[in-house]
């Protein structure tokens, strides 16, 4: 998620640009303060970032789950 917003703009949310940097490298791990960003840049996957789980049915989804919904809506090519 970090990379398709990049640092700068999680940063623009909260925290230091270079903490971000680095968490987008993978050199530090994500503190509980970063999370509180994702979540408020993206609400709808807050229950999946705290815990690992999904509730569809209230509006709680990962990255994966969205993509593999777009694929199923998208009709097939062949």
């Amino acid at each position: 998620m970090l990379k398709l917003i990049g640092p700068k703009r999680a940063s623009e949310q909260g925290g230091d640009y270079e903490r971000w940097r680095n968490v987008s490298k993978g050199a530090v791990r994500v503190s509980a303060d970063e999370i509180d960003v994702l979540v408020k840049i993206y609400p709808q996957y807050a229950l999946w970032l705290a815990s690992g789980q999904i509730a569809p049915e209230i509006g709680q989804t990962s990255p994966a789950y969205d993509e593999a919904n777009r694929n199923l809506s998208q009709p097939s090519a062949g």
